[in-house]
């Protein structure tokens, strides 16, 4: 079945001098337990390799994933993985250090992931499981699941200040009080003015964590608050102006905050069993206009309000049974689940002043869900199999003020509506050894995307969109290299469509996606440290054969730094380091079989550090490229009261123009 999507696809696609940082031979070892061929542990030399200055670039990280970031620096990225084209978060599941990230029935669009809180000097490493192969993974994990786990490189405190291109500027404290970098406490303040009209912005963000280890309990803790408030400049057409940095709309952009805390414990003995609370405060006001006055004369301005307040538990063991057939056992299960609380509404306002004039949502929703799991891998001699199994329950209760105005529910204004669903998910995955280096791998696995709580009639077992995933590979993992590849294929049963334009989804029927993808993390020489991805990808929809518009069907990464130390007198000594990190996207299909620019970007950075101090200056676009970091196609009329023509019409938003950052950086 898997060689039958991929090939119908692709057919038919035309030092601490000071500083300990994590070697990679503790990368191979963490992989030799991974299960499937596209399990990748980004470490944290790899992270700090290239320039980083948001979350947006450590999401870049992940193998073939497209992070775009088209409303300002508040608002989620619209993401892209295996042809998937996960708009803020449905299709990839994020979670940083135990908590989770997407928001369920989010107003603006499912599975919101917001990830701009995210302090990047406080990664440790990225974890990465590409498919729906595990039993771990929940909603939303469909095209894959990102876990970001937390640590600061350095031990003590690091102040650091950064100057850059168009009056931004960054402050930074962290603390690391011991040895075990995954204890620290990080505060990140960072302002600017943008790169063209309507794209300032400005943030804070905290983040911490403390570890504390007794007898056979290990305890964790994590604490986090965030507040952002930005401009956006829209999307504008492609025919608007020769001024490739232009702004559309003057009252688009929003406000965002998230106010979060897990607390957890591991408790050793015969297997390990890990029990965590956690609890996330989140809202959002966004302000988007994607058409203009092409629905009402008064303007097409939507003002979208969410606020989530999430409570959760999980409960989950791992042990090794005895050997059975000459090969141990081992076995994990889990228990949790979580409540959302949401608020939400969105109204229509006028492009002339802003004011609000029309009512659409005002909606609350309580949604519950339970899941329970279960995975057991046998490892006789060198094969190792692996068999799980997983069932989540959904639970949906809906008071909609506005609910009348949508004849499908039947419904009088402030009625309720309940409904409920079940989904059983199958995982299975073998592995064979082939001597000391060489593994390959077998992987199937079901996945789902919860609905949104809104387009719920009461009563309605709830219809997850349910996916098929399968993926064949291989891996070679010896002390200096690491390289994975893999051929991968899904089905979606009941696919959707968002449309940008009006901001709702349109209903494709089944779909297929299949691909091959390649990893490498090396270091060829003392000193030098490479890590390179790429992926191929196609998406069609099988009913009509026509290609599913937005995802990059080409992905290429590098990031590679060389650090070398120059002895100096007097056993003093400089310590220099160059990155580069390559980007490269190939055209993206377009509604109307259009095809968007295909995307290259050169980001460089260039460090000197002696005793305490250290100076970073990072390039980003350093060719000045000019790219465009989303593409559309749709009709919109931004001449108020002048006859527009209504053939979908091509919009864009910039992406960044070159960027110069300086930071001087104290370790005390």
């Amino acid at each position: 079945m898997l060689l039958r999507v991929v090939l119908l696809l692709c057919a038919s696609h035309e030092p601490d001098a000071g500083v300990a940082t994590p070697g990679l031979e503790s990368v191979v070892r963490a992989q030799r337990a991974s299960h499937s061929a596209s399990t990748v542990t980004v470490p944290q030399e790899v992270v700090q390799a290239a320039p980083r200055t948001g979350a947006g670039d450590v999401l870049r990280l992940v193998p073939g994933l497209v992070a775009s970031q088209h409303s300002g620096e508040g608002k989620a990225h619209q993401l892209f993985l295996r042809g998937f084209d996960a708009v803020h978060g449905q299709d990839v599941e994020l979670n940083v250090a135990g908590l989770p990230v997407n928001e369920v029935s989010h107003v603006h669009a499912l599975g919101y992931a917001d990830m701009n809180w995210l302090i990047p000097d406080a990664v440790r490493e990225v974890r990465v499981t590409e498919g729906t192969y595990r039993a771990a993974q929940g909603d939303f994990a469909t095209a894959g699941s990102v876990r970001f786990e937390l640590g600061l490189e350095e031990r003590g405190i690091t102040l650091a200040a950064t100057a850059a291109s168009y009056n931004r500027y960054r402050l930074f404290a962290g603390f690391r009080p011991f040895a075990d970098p995954e204890t620290f406490a990080a505060l990140e303040y960072t302002q600017g003015e943008g790169f063209g009209p309507q794209r300032a912005f400005g943030r804070v963000s905290f983040l911490s964590q403390a570890v504390l280890s007794v007898s056979e309990l290990r305890f964790r803790a994590v604490v986090g608050s965030a507040v952002a408030r930005f401009n956006s400049p829209g999307v504008v057409r492609q025919d608007a102006s020769s001024d490739f940095f232009i702004a559309n709309g003057l009252f688009q952009g929003g406000s965002t905050s998230r106010h979060q805390v897990l607390l957890g414990v591991e408790i050793a003995g015969d297997g390990k069993t890990t029990i965590e609370l956690f609890g996330v405060l989140s809202d959002l006001r966004l302000r988007n206009n994607f058409t203009g006055f092409l629905l009402d004369s008064r303007g097409d301005g939507l003002e979208q309000m969410h606020t989530d307040a999430l409570v959760g538990a999980h409960v989950d063991h791992r042990r090794q049974l005895t050997t059975v057939l000459g090969g141990p056992v081992q076995v994990e299960l889990s228990l949790g689940g979580r409540r959302d609380g949401i608020t939400q509404s969105q109204r229509a306002y006028r492009e002339s002043d802003g004011a609000p004039y029309r009512g659409d949502i005002d909606a609350h929703i309580t949604q519950s869900a339970l899941f329970g799991w279960a995975e057991v891998a046998w490892s006789p001699a060198r094969w190792r199999l692996m068999l799980g199994g997983r069932a989540d329950v959904l639970g949906y209760e809906v008071f909609d003020a506005l609910a009348f105005i949508n004849p499908r529910f039947n419904a009088v204004p402030g009625a309720t509506r309940a409904a409920f669903g079940v989904h059983w998910g199958l995982k299975a995955g073998l592995e064979r050894s082939l001597g000391d280096a060489w593994r390959v791998f077998a992987n199937y696995g079901d996945g789902f995307r919860s609905p949104q709580a809104r387009s719920l009639a009461d009563g309605e077992r709830a219809p997850f969109v349910n996916v098929r995933g399968a993926e064949i590979g291989a891996a070679f993992d010896r002390p200096l290299i690491e390289a994975r590849a893999a051929a991968f294929g899904s089905s979606v049963a009941n696919d959707f469509f968002f449309d940008h334009s009006v901001g709702t989804t349109v209903s494709l029927g089944a779909s297929l996606r299949g691909g091959v993808s390649a990893t490498v993390i090396a270091k060829p020489l003392e000193g030098w440290l490479i890590s390179a991805n790429a992926t191929v990808a196609a998406a069609r929809v099988v009913g009509t054969g026509a290609l599913l518009p937005y995802f990059a069907p080409l992905v290429g990464r590098m990031d590679t730094a060389y650090t070398r130390r120059f002895e100096l007198a007097r056993s003093e000594a400089i310590t220099a380091k160059i990155g580069l990190g390559l980007t490269g996207l190939g055209p993206r299909p377009l509604p109307f079989n259009e095809f968007s620019r295909p995307v290259g970007l050169v980001d460089v950075r260039l460090s000197a550090r002696f005793r305490s101090v250290e100076v970073k200056v990072d390039f980003q676009n350093l060719l000045d490229s000019r790219w465009r970091d989303g593409e559309f196609t749709f009709v919109s009329k931004w001449s108020e009261g002048v006859e527009t023509s209504l053939v979908p019409t091509r919009h864009f938003t910039a992406g960044t123009p070159r960027s110069v950052f300086v930071t001087l950086e104290v370790h005390l």
